[in-house]
């Protein structure tokens, strides 16, 4: 009895030592898989968002054309000039940059800008005798003589009349369309474009096609803003 009694004793502690040991490797095990899968699940997520940051450097995307439209030598030189801060800031001059394609192909046509750098342009798109000639022109299907000769017997607009640009400006169907549209109207008589063409560098800014293009989603407005952070 006594020798069984030994035996059972040393039996108890050997099973209770072999669970003790299979209780630690089963908690370890578990805990490194938690650690092993928490440390995958971070390096996924890590790329991810590696592959998120090369997306917005991605060549042609807005950040990019944006960069490349403060860089250029023209935006530089008028980056700080009122009259361009002014005329982005202009709601008719937004408006019709963004949702009217007559208008920026105007910004395109060398006789239009021509024109534009006359001061005396814009009272003349907004003379009540323009606006009728032109009505009346486009109602009976003349040619622009007869409105050529209505606009110089007013001495005050002869000269732009008379010049060359303007002529050629008239064949022009999409400055006959919108030279009764009110926003294009408001634009011109403000004077914010004439003054913004002063500068040189403004007409070789609108050969940008990434200005233009910021003209066109509405994001040009905050040019001048971004030049002033950078």
């Amino acid at each position: 009895m006594t020798k069984l009694r030994k035996w059972r004793f040393t039996i108890l502690i050997g099973t209770g030592l072999i669970a003790a040991a299979a209780l630690i490797y089963f908690s370890n095990g578990h805990i490194g898989n938690e650690q092993t899968q928490g440390a995958i699940g971070k390096r996924d997520v890590y790329r991810d968002s590696q592959v998120a940051s090369a997306d917005v450097a991605t060549p042609g995307s807005a950040p990019v054309a944006t960069v490349a439209i403060l860089q250029s030598d023209e935006f530089k030189s008028l980056a700080q000039d009122p009259a361009f801060q002014q005329l982005l800031k202009d709601n008719a001059f937004a408006d019709l940059t963004k949702n009217n394609s007559l208008f920026m192909g105007l910004l395109g046509d060398h006789n239009f800008l021509e024109s534009v750098s006359d001061p005396q342009f814009g009272a003349l798109i907004n003379s009540a005798i323009f606006q009728k000639a032109l009505s009346n022109t486009l109602k009976t299907g003349l040619n622009h003589d007869s409105l050529i000769s209505t606009l110089r017997y007013k001495s005050e607009y002869s000269r732009v009349a008379g010049s060359k640009a303007f002529r050629n400006l008239l064949n022009n169907e999409g400055f006959e369309r919108l030279a009764g549209n009110r926003g294009f109207q408001s634009l011109l008589a403000s004077g914010k474009l004439h003054q913004a063409l002063q500068a040189r560098a403004f007409s070789g800014l609108l050969e940008n096609k990434s200005f233009r293009e910021s003209l066109a989603s509405g994001s040009a407005s905050r040019l001048t803003f971004a030049r002033t952070r950078r």
